[in-house]
């Protein structure tokens, strides 16, 4: 029971790795197709550009306040959508 219990927790923790992992893929080439680099980024955001470097990097899971202020910008948004089963 114990083992089922922390298979599902590891299975459902890589499904979150795996969404912010392509997250953050879309987010860095959605830059670089509007050929905007970090520091431009993130003046446009209002943000320093280490808070772009870290977020890009995996290094920081960012808040949704930040998200919103590095998308905004660049036309974009957050939106909640049913995960593929």
């Amino acid at each position: 029971m114990i083992f089922t219990k922390k298979k599902e927790y590891v299975e459902r923790e890589k499904i979150l790795e795996d969404i912010e992992f392509k997250f953050i893929k879309n987010l860095i080439d959605l830059r670089h197709e509007l050929n905007l680099s970090q520091q431009e980024l993130a003046d446009n955001a209002h943000v320093i550009r280490e808070t772009i470097a870290r977020i890009e990097a995996q290094m920081t899971s960012p808040q949704i306040s930040t998200l919103i202020k590095i998308l905004e910008p660049i036309g974009y948004t957050i939106k909640i959508v049913p995960l593929d089963k």
